[in-house]
């Protein structure tokens, strides 16, 4: 369930980032027909002025159509395919206590920012607080939530003469 939906989430991203490039394609075809107007527009004109200001816009268009070409090539480059990406992060999901068990501090560390959003706080009154998880974690306790159940009055042990 998990690697679906990280496989769902890694799709709607790649959907996202083409939907974005095909939006900066279209904003620089909108700046070269407004480049292209106003040198129709220079090459009417008999002023000295409005030749001045035409020249300015364009200008800046060319500057604006610049940034927009950068754009365009600084697109991500695709680093591998989902399941290359992704194998160790399930892999951790699946069974972060391995990671926990491992003398390695570095790894205790790594798996607590893993697994925590902030530092887990201390209270001198209460103790430790609950802390909050990341998302990964939020969404695996969710699906297991249904499955548990408040303890009965009598508790778990049987009771005691």
């Amino acid at each position: 369930m998990t690697k679906r939906m990280f496989k769902d989430a890694w799709g709607q991203r790649q959907q996202q980032a083409d939907a974005n490039q095909d939006v900066l394609r279209t904003q620089r075809r909108t700046v070269e027909k407004q480049i292209e107007g106003f040198l129709d527009r220079i090459v009417a004109s008999n002023s000295g002025t409005v030749i001045a200001a035409y020249e300015k816009r364009i200008d800046t268009l060319e500057k604006q159509k610049l940034i927009l070409d950068e754009k365009l090539s600084n697109r991500a480059p695709k680093q591998g395919t989902f399941e290359q990406l992704f194998e160790h992060a399930l892999v951790f999901l699946a069974n972060p206590w391995k990671l926990w068990e491992s003398d390695n501090l570095a790894l205790r560390r790594t798996l607590l920012k893993l697994a925590f959003v902030d530092r887990i706080a201390y209270s001198r009154q209460t103790g430790l607080r609950t802390p909050k998880t990341t998302l990964p974690f939020k969404v695996l306790g969710q699906s297991y939530m249904n499955e548990c159940k408040m303890a009965d009055r009598g508790g778990f042990e049987p009771p005691t003469p």
